[in-house]
């Protein structure tokens, strides 16, 4: 948990720094939001010349820059809100699944203690039931998908008809 609340304040903080840049800027003024061009003004633009091309583009859109505190203020808080909320809604997913772990500069993954296998290019499409012996030989079920091989929610093969076609013979034991 305090991984999560180190994670708010860094995604916090780094939208704090967001600005514009000058060649971004004038690439597509139209694409810069008024927050970005506030917070590259409030940051000292690097020229005049860039400075005033964001006050005529703020003023094109009704946006004084005596309101740009405000926007600022406006745009921070939500990004906070949201951070927050991210935080919160993770925290109740891992207090809910023991199977579940959440840091920072890992992804949310199941089992446990394991380490997170890194992203895979292919992503599970369909999914069929394999079976492995417990270790007391007894059968268990487990849900895994067909592009992968990954194991994931029994949910996924719901439905589907309770047999070991797709990887048979006996599995190293499931624990």
């Amino acid at each position: 948990m305090k991984n999560l609340i180190h994670a708010a304040a860094l995604a916090a903080l780094l939208a704090g720094c967001a600005g514009i840049g000058r060649d971004g800027f004038y690439a597509n003024p139209s694409a810069a939001s008024p927050f970005e061009m506030c917070k590259t003004l409030a940051n000292n633009a690097p020229d005049m010349d860039f400075a005033n091309a964001l006050r005529m583009e703020l003023g094109r859109r009704g946006v004084a820059e005596a309101s740009c505190p405000e926007v600022i203020k406006k745009r921070e808080t939500m990004v906070a809100v949201g951070v927050a909320a991210g935080v919160v809604a993770l925290a109740v997913a891992a207090s809910k699944h023991h199977d579940v772990e959440v840091g920072v500069g890992t992804s949310i993954y199941l089992g446990g203690t394991s380490s997170p296998a890194e992203p895979a290019a292919v992503t599970d499409r369909d999914w069929a039931w394999d079976q492995y012996r417990g270790e007391n030989g007894s059968a268990i079920w487990a849900c895994r998908g067909l592009q992968t091989g990954a194991l994931t929610d029994p949910e996924r093969c719901a439905g589907k008809p309770l047999s070991d076609t797709t990887w048979p013979g006996d599995s190293s034991p499931f624990r």
